[in-house]
């Protein structure tokens, strides 16, 4: 969702800040102490991982064994859609044209209730009835067990379902190795552009 149905660079850099701005009053120790012992874990995450970087629910618990229940209360109390998001008429369009075609399903490292919020904002949440969130599937991605919560929500082979994301290490690569299709999505011209991708099966 983050990035893939919306481009934001300064609320996608507020999620991470606030939560390790809370994080850090929690632990009673300095922001920039604990942004250097974030960035030299996932600095070698990353050495060890092709140059892919992990998602920050796994930077937390990585290195600093911050629980993916704790992961989830951060960001309900950090995240704020509704300061940064707006109506994307566009995207609304996009959507709708996909979901006459198919069912749609909303995978997310946050929790499903900032997901519908998110959602809501962007003015598209009644494209996805269901959506999978860290609340529910209890492990960041790109850990299989929320790709797998898709495909029961789907009742579908991972033959015909197809993984959209814009980061290939966390959004397709374990699809991929199930024998799902992926796209990547690096521009939200690449989003509008999505129902031309997929043929017309008649």
């Amino acid at each position: 969702m983050d990035m893939t149905l919306y481009r934001h660079e300064d609320y996608y850099k507020s999620q991470i800040k606030n939560q390790v701005i809370l994080l850090a009053q929690e632990e009673g120790i300095p922001v920039h102490e604990l942004e250097d012992r974030l960035n030299r874990w996932k600095a070698d995450w990353s050495a060890t991982h092709d140059g892919h970087q992990p998602s920050f629910g796994n930077t937390l618990l990585g290195a600093l064994g911050v629980s993916i229940e704790r992961s989830v209360d951060l960001r309900r109390r950090a995240i704020r859609p509704e300061d940064y998001l707006s109506s994307d008429a566009l995207l609304a369009e996009t959507l709708e044209t996909l979901s006459r075609r198919f069912r749609l399903v909303l995978v997310t490292n946050n929790p499903a209730d900032i997901a519908e919020r998110t959602l809501a904002v962007l003015g598209v949440g009644r494209f996805f009835p269901q959506i999978i969130g860290l609340d529910e599937a209890g492990e960041s991605k790109p850990s299989p067990k929320a790709f797998r919560l898709a495909l029961k929500a789907l009742a579908a082979a991972p033959e015909v379902v197809v993984s959209v994301g814009d980061r290939y290490a966390v959004d397709l690569e374990v699809p991929l190795s199930w024998g799902m299709g992926g796209v990547l999505v690096e521009t939200m011209e690449d989003v509008y552009s999505l129902p031309g991708v997929f043929p017309e099966v008649r």
